[in-house]
């Protein structure tokens, strides 16, 4: 029967116990000659319920180049209340005011409240705040505007992203390097 039992047997008799013949099953529950087999697979089963921390998915990040442990982060609009004064007051035409330059923000939430990005329109230009609530610096990643699909990289987040057009984006992404640049 030893010589009958294969690599793949093993490791069904370990993490498919079902699928394996009952005789098979029975000879590697009594033998002792596949005991270090079947130990390395019972210690591969437990270790896959195990959670990684983030260090260690980023060190296999860096060896397998397929490998990119959550590295883009979606942020979507917030739904935002306008505090508007308003007055009981008439108004007539005449009595208008000024036009003032126009002004309009939108803010950016990803799913775990990480990051906050705020978008403000001017009159002739934007501005793209990245913000962490972990208060620290985000520093080596890619900024990309969706659906317009554009991409910035930024060193870091002390400053602001500063555009010479409005944007109106849907959502957003930010892409992390995982890999220091050259």
């Amino acid at each position: 029967m030893k010589n009958e039992i294969t690599e793949k047997d093993i490791f069904n008799f370990v993490f498919y116990p079902d699928i394996i013949s009952k005789e098979k099953g029975k000879f590697l529950e009594s033998s002792s000659d596949f005991r270090d087999e079947i130990q390395l697979y019972s210690s591969l089963k437990e270790s896959i319920g195990e959670e990684l921390n983030s260090e260690i998915k980023q060190k296999i990040a860096l060896k397998v180049d397929a490998y990119k442990p959550g590295n883009i982060v979606y942020l979507y609009p917030v739904d935002e209340y306008q505090n508007r004064k308003l007055s009981n007051n008439v108004r007539l035409a005449a009595a208008t005011p000024e036009e003032k330059p126009k002004v309009s923000s939108k803010t950016f939430y990803d799913e775990e409240k990480t990051y906050i990005i705020k978008v403000i329109n001017y009159e002739k230009g934007s501005k793209v705040f990245v913000f962490s609530t972990q208060y620290e610096l985000i520093k080596d990643f890619e900024l990309n505007i969706l659906p317009q699909n554009l991409k910035y990289h930024l060193t870091d987040n002390s400053s602001p992203l500063e555009l010479d057009f409005n944007v109106e984006p849907e959502s957003i992404s930010l892409e992390f390097n995982l890999t220091p640049r050259t």
